[in-house]
């Protein structure tokens, strides 16, 4: 574990003269970051999904991120580099071909069905409604949802970081982000609250899926359902701002 002081030379070297021994430092000093993304991210795959290739991807960002990242913009290289480790895990993953063609057409069904219902009904559709529109049983719409989980989950997954994002410099990009902001907060008040509490422990808290079924008394797969579900339907909210 390095010293704050001892980071900051090692950045400080990285950074001058492009030291070896300074970048295999700071690789060491932020695989933790890596390996936390990748915990995520893997229960929204297919088993056959390897962890390691997966933090292989996400190192690939960290790299990337430690190349670009700028220390006198005053944004913390953490806050900096979970996009582009997040953004490289994904990558890989569709280079790979690792999610599903079925997946991509039950995650246009299922966001298809929302925006349809909505529109129809006025209000939110519930899950029974979802199920009744789609005339699968509970168990089998419960399924349905899980499967669609990795397409409907990670374009996402890299959208809602930008709720975090700090003000970059640049003006018209900084408006935009903005804007979107806005469109997701007000979507995100408007879903059932169940599904609300998981984006919010998620998203804003940093749990697991494993540690929101502990606090929520739930099982994994019932808050991956929940999870997957409220993004379909912030995925129609977006759509329907012109997203």
């Amino acid at each position: 574990m390095l010293t704050k002081r001892q980071l900051a030379e090692c950045w400080q070297a990285y950074k001058t003269h492009r030291d070896e021994a300074s970048q295999e430092a700071l690789v060491k000093a932020y695989l933790p970051l890596v390996k936390r993304t990748v915990a995520r991210i893997k229960p929204m795959l297919p088993p056959s999904v390897e962890e390691d290739d997966l933090i292989s991807y996400g190192l690939i960002g960290l790299l990337e991120a430690m190349d670009r990242f700028d220390q006198h913009r005053g944004v913390p290289f953490e806050a900096f580099a979970v996009q582009r480790i997040r953004g490289a895990i994904l990558d890989g993953l569709r280079s790979m071909g690792w999610l599903p063609r079925s997946a991509y057409h039950r995650a246009k069904q299922l966001q298809d069905t929302i925006e349809s219902l909505e529109q129809r009904l006025g209000h939110a559709p519930s899950e029974q409604e979802l199920a009744q529109e789609l005339c699968l049983s509970d168990d089998e719409y419960a399924h349905f949802v899980v499967e669609s989980a990795p397409v409907t989950v990670l374009p996402l997954e890299e959208i809602m970081p930008l709720m975090e994002r700090m003000d970059d410099g640049h003006f018209a990009e900084e408006q935009r982000r903005r804007e979107l902001v806005e469109v997701l907060a007000r979507a995100i008040e408007r879903l059932p609250e169940r599904e609300r509490l998981v984006i919010t422990l998620y998203f804003y808290e940093q749990l697991t899926l494993k540690e929101i079924a502990q606090i929520l008394k739930l099982t994994e797969g019932r808050v991956c359902q929940l999870k997957a579900q409220a993004l379909a339907r912030l995925r129609v909210a977006l759509k329907r701002a012109g997203w």
